[in-house]
């Protein structure tokens, strides 16, 4: 049996692994702790493993797998927390810069657009807080666990420092630049202002985020700040930044610079996750912005997280170009179902 524990990547979503896991160890002996988020993890855990209990650390579960633990309807533990207290969590991971931070984070807030409306979600922490006492019988009892008051007592005493360190969580990442403020801004504040009942606002991905794709095989990719050369042959250009979103049909808009030298060269814009999901070509007739729209949709069948690539589709003497952002909104009015009703057509 597979207890999944899905939230955000804090201490206070640790809390709520450690509490399923002490609880269900109490009711079946050998439990494992494991980080699913894919099919894939979920197989060769179960193939290894020295057990058949898990419980599921779920920080940026697939859409395939999000829809899975919807519609099997079976109960788990949402643990949503504070979204900046989240980021602190994990600029403080050694190596973890910010840009890495905020995607990360982004990916996880966009399974809990999904997962949060469940029915079989008991999101946390609600009228709990972090009092291991409360949130341990709330679990035990959501879950289903055969244990009595006074194992989760014994539980929950033992967990007393890490529900005091998620307890004392700062709400904020700390001192930013103007630079990582709009990267957390366009990243998260859209689910910040969703989480706390609005609607979900246009997203944006700034160059930051993105990654050079002339970088060596095993060097660092940098960051995409700046304008990017595009003199040699063919080739991608830019891509990343590999951000998880929810399934829903979306409206993508990507703003490039392009100098002088690029007029009459085209170039390729397009959207996937591990396929092609939209692709659109531009051509620079001088220096100039282009705002390019692309229309795509994240199935449920959708296993990886979503890159934009650009890239150039002739050798070029010269030239360069220069990512501004990409933004990206759900379309809300578009039917998914429309896509179904418009290939059945064909068939008639």
């Amino acid at each position: 049996m597979i207890f999944f524990s899905i939230g955000l990547p804090s201490r206070f979503s640790q809390l709520c692994d450690m509490l399923i896991l002490r609880l269900a160890e109490h009711a079946f002996g050998s439990v494992e702790l494991a980080p699913f988020n894919s099919f894939d993890d979920i197989a060769k855990a179960t193939m290894r493993g020295n057990t058949v209990h898990f419980v599921s650390a779920s920080r940026q579960p697939a859409v395939r797998l999000q829809t899975e633990i919807v519609e099997a309807g079976r109960p788990f533990v949402a643990a949503l927390g504070d979204v900046r207290s989240a980021l602190h969590d994990l600029l403080r991971r050694p190596g973890c810069d910010l840009a890495t931070a905020a995607s990360e984070l982004a990916s996880s807030c966009s399974a809990m657009l999904t997962l949060t409306k469940a029915p079989g979600a008991l999101v946390l922490p609600g009228a709990y807080g972090c009092d291991p006492h409360e949130l341990g019988t709330a679990i035990a009892a959501h879950l289903g666990l055969p244990v009595g008051t006074n194992e989760i007592a014994a539980v929950a005493d033992s967990l007393l420092d890490v529900a005091a360190a998620a307890a004392s969580d700062p709400a904020d990442a700390g001192e930013l630049s103007t630079r990582q403020q709009a990267i957390v801004d366009g990243l998260l504040q859209p689910y910040v202002s969703y989480f706390a009942g609005g609607d979900l606002e246009v997203m944006v991905w700034e160059p930051d985020l993105f990654f050079l794709a002339d970088e060596p095989t095993g060097t660092h990719r940098r960051a995409t700040v700046g304008p990017v050369d595009v003199t040699g042959r063919a080739r991608n250009l830019l891509f990343g930044p590999y951000i998880n979103l929810a399934p829903d049909p979306w409206s993508a808009t990507v703003a490039i610079a392009f100098s002088a030298e690029t007029a009459g060269n085209s170039f390729v814009i397009e959207v996937a996750a591990g396929r092609r999901l939209a692709l659109e070509r531009v051509q620079p007739i001088g220096e100039q912005v282009i705002e390019t729209n692309l229309q795509f949709t994240i199935e449920n069948s959708i296993d990886q997280p979503v890159e934009i690539r650009i890239a150039s589709e002739r050798a070029a003497f010269d030239g360069r170009l220069a990512l501004g952002y990409a933004s990206l909104a759900p379309r809300a009015a578009f039917r998914v179902k429309s896509h179904e009703e418009l290939i059945e057509s064909l068939r008639q």
